[in-house]
């Protein structure tokens, strides 16, 4: 395939009548099966490796078509300051007729099924992978641990969960902040193509229940590790409350717009300048603005918050049993 990355999934067309009903009490008959066949078809014939983050706890996988465990295969990360049992690692799976290879699709959209409906929560599928050279899996865990260990943090070398996919996510689509927060620093786009040289697939499960591609040239590894300036890391110190905003959001609305990323940096921008600090108020805030536009109009918003503060109050505690005052109001 000739892009660095590409949206895999069906036309929405295809998708209107199965996965209608949101917000889902149950995942749709239909979600995993499509899913699924979709992920097949993008992938090659072999094995295929299924990214586990288990910072949140461990998954239960089962056997395979053998009656055997399936092959696990440590990321490793001798330098990156983190507990083994919370280091990523690859789980081989044969070929796409594997069980697991539709176990993991159901594991991925059921947890972010539950995250949007209670605004946070693990993530430990972290995509679909192969490798150019078939049967690699070693060395491939070998490139991702490489990765992990990004550069360019301000205060020296840091652990980068890339093996959470919101993190996989949120830098792809970085440079799009660019244009909508002209005032934030440049995000440069990473050269993806580069940075996953030996890597034919990684794909992951996105916000919106699709399916997104990224892919390496051709060649062997450089086991380098992911180059982010500055601006990258700044943009990762804010990534809990990131996706913890569109994780709320999304709990009321699916599925979230193109410019998504975009409204969510900008309301929490706006929440700090309304002079909220703390983290949880902060996505109080932008979630409220997000799911009902009259929130930002109402005009004692910016009086309670300076009560809150006076007195201590969780403004994010708060914001329930006022919203009265703005679910109503005309936009």
């Amino acid at each position: 395939m000739s892009s660095t990355y590409e949206d895999l999934t069906p036309h929405p067309g295809t998708t209107h009548n199965t996965l209608s009903g949101w917000p889902w009490r149950d995942l749709p008959d239909a979600l995993v099966p499509q899913l699924t066949d979709t992920l097949a078809h993008h992938l090659t014939t072999g094995p295929l490796y299924v990214l586990i983050d288990p910072f949140a706890g461990d998954l239960d996988l089962g056997i395979d078509a053998t009656g055997k465990p399936h092959r696990r295969i440590q990321v490793p990360g001798t330098d990156l300051n983190q507990a083994a049992e919370q280091l990523p690692f690859l789980v081989e799976i044969e070929d796409t007729l594997d069980p697991l290879l539709a176990q993991s699709v159901e594991w991925a959209a059921l947890e972010h099924m539950v995250a949007c409906g209670a605004g946070d929560g693990p993530y430990r599928i972290g995509g679909w992978l192969q490798p150019h050279a078939t049967g690699n899996g070693a060395g491939l865990a070998r490139q991702i641990g490489a990765l992990l260990r990004a550069s360019g943090a301000p205060h020296g070398g840091r652990y980068l969960r890339l093996a959470d996919r919101r993190v996989l996510a949120l830098l792809r689509h970085a440079p799009l902040l660019s244009v909508a927060i002209p005032a934030a620093p440049t995000l440069h786009p990473i050269d993806w193509h580069k940075q996953l040289q030996g890597i034919a697939a990684w794909i992951y499960l996105d916000a919106n229940f699709g399916l997104q591609r990224l892919e390496g040239h051709q060649g062997a590894p450089t086991n380098a590790a992911l180059k982010l300036d500055d601006a990258y890391w700044q943009l990762l110190g804010a990534s809990e409350t990131i996706n913890r905003t569109l994780m709320a959001w999304q709990g009321t609305q699916h599925p979230l717009p193109a410019d998504a990323l975009g409204q969510t940096v900008q309301h929490l921008v706006l929440a700090r300048e309304a002079g909220l600090r703390d983290p949880q108020d902060c996505v109080a805030y932008a979630a409220e603005a997000l799911n009902f536009p009259a929130f930002s109009a109402w005009k004692n918003l910016q009086a309670y918050i300076a009560h809150c503060q006076k007195k201590q109050q969780a403004f994010a505690e708060e914001l329930p049993s006022l919203r009265r005052h703005w679910v109503t109001t005309p936009l």
